[in-house]
């Protein structure tokens, strides 16, 4: 047998990729799995503390490899969690603000087809201090602001020309949904999107004919729940009728109400902190009403005062008032919701007194909320602000000023401090005015006058 010209050439390519597989083989695997993306990324300045932490590689790994070789300096607590190539620590608790963070990941770490990290991989991200959001002026066309509390730097975000009626943060920090009115005769109320820096304005949705407000965020950040409330011809001109609760996607734009039937009345969503649970007030049977959206399961809580309440960070319990009698009157209570064991427990003593707006501490130890005594001599008693324990001890008074109206409690992300709206009963035309007070009470400092609705930029 014969080779031409063009079997000799074959034949010798085959040879060097035999001798070049041969080398490979006896050299052995020089590249490894690589860590295509991190996120943080490398040397970003400026995170929101909270901010998830992921490690994405070039193929799936091996879990117990990886998790036994990730070091984070200082030390996180909290639960990894997998989806393909990706890793997530879900931090139980938001990171420490201006922290600069080292994470690293040491050799050794296997994919499942058994290739391995070859070198220790390290990089750092830094966090930023919380600011505060507030809507000013409260006495006029209020737009969005965003405060540093330990600076005092002050900046404003939008130039809404008929105003902000409310907003709501991202859970990571990064973005707000604000509804803002149309025009002066014209109530329609649209909904917008920014991000955090004021950057990238666009319109949500559209609410021809209504009003859309009550925004709040799913935990992943993807969807927000909002009110829809169509205006209706009165007297006097066009008013808000009742609200339907609507979904909507950030990401795509898509929208669509939370259930089939159109005319269910609901108002308030509040997501859950975690999970898939959104809690909102239903009118028509006078209950708080918590649905699983993923489990499609559904939980009514009575109650007659309107308010959905507040989760505890975990999702799993909610805080809400509810009217009590006692000693021929009723008086506000505050009731703990359990939703695994679905049993009901007072948080707040019951007694002459009013017990309002609570919220529940990111670190999940700790409900502030308004307690508004039975009026003395005076007549005049505006709600001081309180703590409590979840499981109702540790009940104690942060405020006592009973000629000053506390409301509208945002916790910072750390659970050491707590924004209060404040103002004067006994003023002519007072403004509102935002403070800052220690969770512990050992500090407090005014903030903004002619400001409301403090909200946190984790």
């Amino acid at each position: 047998m014969r080779f031409d010209r063009m079997d000799r050439a074959a034949v010798g390519s085959m040879l060097v990729l035999s001798l070049l597989i041969a080398f490979f083989i006896l050299r052995g695997d020089q590249v490894g799995v690589q860590i295509t993306q991190t996120s943080p990324p490398m040397n970003a300045d400026g995170v929101p503390t909270r901010s998830s932490i992921s490690i994405t590689f070039s193929e799936a790994m091996s879990a117990t490899t990886v998790e036994g070789r990730l070091r984070i300096t200082p030390p996180i607590s909290g639960a990894l969690r997998w989806s393909g190539n990706t890793v997530f620590l879900s931090n139980a608790q938001p990171l420490q603000a201006d922290t600069l963070y080292t994470i690293t990941l040491t050799a050794g770490a296997m994919s499942v087809r058994g290739r391995p990290v070859l070198h220790d991989a390290t990089w750092t991200f830094r966090t930023r201090r919380p600011r505060l959001a507030y809507l000013a002026p409260a006495s006029g066309i209020a737009n969005l602001f965003v405060m540093d509390p330990q600076s005092g730097e002050n900046r404003r975000l939008t130039d809404e020309p008929f105003g902000i009626y409310d907003f709501a943060v991202s859970p990571d920090g990064s973005r707000i949904v604000y509804s803002a009115d149309r025009d002066m005769d014209n109530p329609e109320r649209d909904l917008y999107l920014i991000n955090s820096d004021g950057t990238a304005r666009e319109r949500l949705v559209q609410c021809d004919g209504q009003v859309c407000q009550a925004v709040s965020w799913s935990p992943d950040g993807t969807r927000i729940a909002f009110e829809r409330r169509t205006l209706v011809q009165g007297v006097v001109g066009r008013s808000p009728g009742p609200g339907r609760i609507w979904l909507a996607d950030v990401n795509t734009r898509e929208t669509a109400p939370l259930f089939g039937d159109l005319q269910q009345i609901a108002s308030l969503p509040r997501y859950a902190p975690a999970g898939d649970k959104l809690a909102f007030y239903d009118a028509t049977i006078a209950a708080v009403v918590v649905v699983d959206l993923g489990a499609d399961q559904r939980v009514e809580l009575p109650s007659v005062l309107g308010d959905p309440g507040t989760w505890s960070p975990d999702g799993m319990q909610l805080v809400y008032p509810e009217l009590e009698a006692f000693d021929a009157g009723r008086y506000d209570q505050l009731l703990r919701a359990n939703l695994v064991t679905n049993i009901i427990t007072p948080v707040t003593p019951l007694g002459p007194a009013r017990n309002s707006g609570p919220v529940w501490s990111p670190l999940g130890d700790a409900i502030v909320f308004g307690r508004q005594e039975t009026a003395g001599a005076s007549g005049i008693l505006g709600p001081q602000m309180w703590l409590i324990a979840p499981d109702g001890t540790n009940m104690r008074q942060l405020t006592f000023e009973p000629e000053i109206s506390h409301g509208a409690f945002a916790w910072s992300p750390d659970g050491a401090w707590i924004a209060v709206q404040r103002y004067n009963l006994l003023e002519i035309n007072a403004l509102p005015e935002l403070w800052l007070f220690k969770a512990d009470g050992s500090q407090r400092r005014k903030l903004a006058e002619d400001a409301a609705q403090p909200a946190w930029l984790p």
